[in-house]
């Protein structure tokens, strides 16, 4: 997303729950399919290396309106990642509340991106917002998931990288799947 301080990390245990939560959005927002593998080893978004089809919006087959809706697929799942990220270290690692700081700060990078990338009005952009941000903090506030996210950030640090069927396999001895 736009606004970098958002993923900026303190040190590599914060990096580690923003890579967990984003790793628990992909599949919380349909999109566990559009990803090879998680790392320590990236900086910010890269830390998911996507497959090339998520990159991919050029398809010449694609009607203007298809060719829209698969950008706006792809910012839908953006929000959701940097939602997931931010929530994941602020109620999991840091045990605290959301409070309205970084909620607006947030909504503001969501916004930017929206406004740029897709045309989006603020308007637009709240629904999308508000959907992303509000399934995460109940995810997020669940005693079991912020059990797992432990577990899963420390699989991350232990081994760095995990692959795709790597975080499967995870999710379903954590029973998050």
């Amino acid at each position: 997303m736009a606004d970098k301080r958002l993923m900026k990390y303190r040190d590599e245990l914060d990096k580690s729950y923003g890579v967990a939560g984003m790793a628990l959005g992909l599949s919380v927002f349909d999109a566990d399919d559009l990803f090879t593998a998680v790392t320590l080893d990236g900086d910010g978004p890269e830390c998911i290396q996507f497959t090339p089809e998520f990159n991919f919006a050029g398809n010449p087959r694609l009607s203007a309106r298809g060719a829209w809706q698969y950008i706006l697929g792809h910012y839908r799942i953006t929000v959701g990642l940097a939602v997931a990220n931010a929530l994941c270290r602020r109620m999991v690692l840091d045990n605290e509340r959301v409070d309205d700081r970084l909620r607006d700060d947030l909504f503001n990078a969501a916004y930017e991106d929206g406004r740029d990338y897709c045309q989006l009005e603020r308007d637009e952009v709240e629904p999308i917002f508000d959907a992303a941000f509000d399934q995460m903090v109940r995810l997020f506030a669940n005693s079991q998931v912020r059990k797992a996210m432990d577990a899963f950030a420390d699989a991350l640090q232990q081994r760095r990288t995990l692959t795709h069927i790597d975080v499967s396999d995870i999710f379903q001895q954590l029973n998050l799947v």
